[in-house]
């Protein structure tokens, strides 16, 4: 599991109110940008992902909640993969898991109201 931390700025993006709105708009982005990086959005439940690159299936979480201190929300993007496999499926799992990891922070980077990215292992 790798786990993306990040800022969503509710003052710049007024439209979303509460943590709910926000991982569905963190949901459709990355539904609808990771196709620009060679990955195949499947079925999109609330805030899941089901991300699929050379017939290797990749869920996703996403998950938001408010940090009333800041007035900031705190996003967390994971991604879970089969725990039982061979070395070599692990290994190329893992490598299409960086490279996962790579197109969702290269996308939330992209839009203005993201900020303080932070992975965690």
């Amino acid at each position: 599991m790798r786990t993306l931390q990040f800022i969503a700025h509710c003052e710049t993006a007024p439209h979303t109110h509460d943590d709910m709105a926000v991982s569905k708009q963190v949901t459709q982005l990355l539904a609808e940008k990771l196709a620009e990086y060679g990955f195949e959005t499947l079925s999109q439940s609330g805030e899941h992902i089901a991300v699929s690159v050379e017939q290797h299936e990749l869920p996703l979480a996403v998950s938001c909640q408010h940090q009333t201190e800041q007035g900031h929300m705190v996003c967390k993007i994971s991604s879970y993969p089969a725990e039982e496999q061979d070395w070599l499926d692990r290994i190329t799992e893992q490598s299409l898991l960086n490279q996962l990891a790579q197109a969702v922070e290269t996308t939330l980077k992209s839009q203005h109201h993201f900020s303080d990215f932070k992975w965690d292992k």
